[in-house]
């Protein structure tokens, strides 16, 4: 039965968190379907100490579940509030079992809004909404929706040739932006081979400020001069993400990207039995049974290891310099995704066991590996429930909500 969308959008306009700031303004440009921006999913590692100091101190007990960073250099980061979680709905306190909040902060950390996001089936979605995607989307499929507690909807597409879109919509379904999913990094300018080697002594102050500012305690690791006489920064963040900075001539701070493979192709390739331990011990314990085929060490030093599962799906996982999990990725990696799709049959045997053990007679419907190497386990009970489990990238149960 589809929610009327009169008290859903009541319900989402009087959906106010206690801890929620003034939302921005909605874009007024008229509907198009032309993608507005890129953005890329990285680890919360790749947050701004700004950043992950505000979520650490506003949101106790939270977890991070996904970060978007946008090709202006601004961060989306959502987080996931711990069950129970007190809210106010129309004037009425009441604890919900799920609470995410949508969080926009500027490319030097600012917040920007703040706002809570709560599942919508696409069947409930307005009609405005999914006339639009028919129409200027021919072929695509939503994959997922949210109602934003300023009563917009995001919703995610992935269209005819298998890319992914992010869609924002108002109140009334009208259109107002789109951003495309874009795996090998946010650029915002041309890179060619007239790079100059900058020693990074030689940086201004205020590029060396503003990273000791914005990143407390990343190493600068090298820096170019590009033919346009921007910089090109690259760092290691104190939790271990390769970023690249980039600043105007005047040393002024402009955009950042987690991937600078798009800078130069200084791949080498590793042997799979010269792989550091832990890489080989995660695959083992996440992909039981699978054979790594090859692996690549990045200009960055970050590792790429190519791996054929058990069921015969080819994925690309990504680790830092030490050997920790960064992101997954299909075969080609024409999609590194925030979500993987795994067999069913592939899935780690503690999920397995701890579905058939809690939930007799369901059937696990589809499942798919996140970014930060957790698993969504997508369930339909014996009496026709549908649930969502997530897991951690060993497959311990983190929490269940209805899909």
């Amino acid at each position: 039965m589809k929610i009327p969308q009169k008290p859903l959008i009541a319900f989402a306009l009087s959906f106010v968190m206690f801890s929620c700031t003034n939302n921005g303004p909605g874009s007024s440009s008229p509907a198009t379907s032309a993608v507005n921006s890129t953005y890329e999913v990285v680890a919360a590692s790749a947050l701004p100490t700004t950043i992950s100091t505000y979520i650490t101190s506003k949101y106790a007990g939270a977890t991070t579940t996904q970060v978007n960073l946008n090709s202006d250099g601004t961060y989306v980061a959502y987080v996931a509030l711990p069950a129970g979680t007190t809210v106010k709905m129309s004037s009425v306190m009441a604890k919900m079992s799920s609470v995410m909040a949508k969080l926009e902060f500027t490319a030097k950390g600012t917040l920007e809004s703040a706002k809570t996001e709560t599942i919508v089936a696409v069947a409930d979605l307005l009609p405005a909404i999914t006339t639009y995607i028919t129409t200027n989307y021919s072929g695509a499929t939503i994959t997922s929706a949210h109602l934003e507690s300023d009563g917009g909807f995001d919703v995610l597409i992935t269209v005819a040739d298998g890319s992914k879109i992010k869609l924002n919509f108002n109140v009334a379904g009208t259109f107002e932006s789109a951003s495309a999913f874009k795996a090998n990094g946010n650029h915002k300018h041309k890179h060619d081979s007239n790079q100059i080697p900058v020693a990074i002594a030689d940086l201004a102050a205020s590029i060396t400020t503003y990273i000791k500012t914005d990143y407390t305690g990343a190493t600068i690791t090298s820096a170019h001069k590009e033919s346009d006489n921007t910089f090109d920064v690259f760092i290691i963040t104190a939790a271990g993400a390769n970023l690249n900075l980039n600043f105007s001539t005047a040393g002024e701070f402009l955009s950042v990207s987690s991937n600078g493979d798009n800078h130069s192709n200084n791949e080498t390739q590793v042997a799979v039995a010269d792989l550091l331990a832990n890489i080989t011990a995660y695959t083992t314990t996440n992909y039981a049974g699978a054979t790594i085929t090859s692996a690549q060490k990045d200009w960055n030093g970050g590792f790429e290891v190519h791996l054929t599962t058990a069921a015969g799906v080819r994925l690309e996982l990504n680790f830092t310099t030490t050997g920790e999990f960064v992101v997954g990725s299909d075969s080609n990696n024409n999609h590194a995704a925030s979500m993987v799709s795994v067999i069913v049959t592939d899935l780690i045997a503690n999920i397995k066991a701890y579905i058939t053990t809690n939930y007799a007679g369901a059937t696990i419907t589809s499942a798919h590996l996140e970014s930060d190497g957790s698993y969504d386990v997508l369930i339909t009970t014996a009496t026709k429930a549908e649930l969502k489990l997530n897991f951690t990238a060993t497959g311990v149960f983190v929490g269940v909500a209805n899909n």
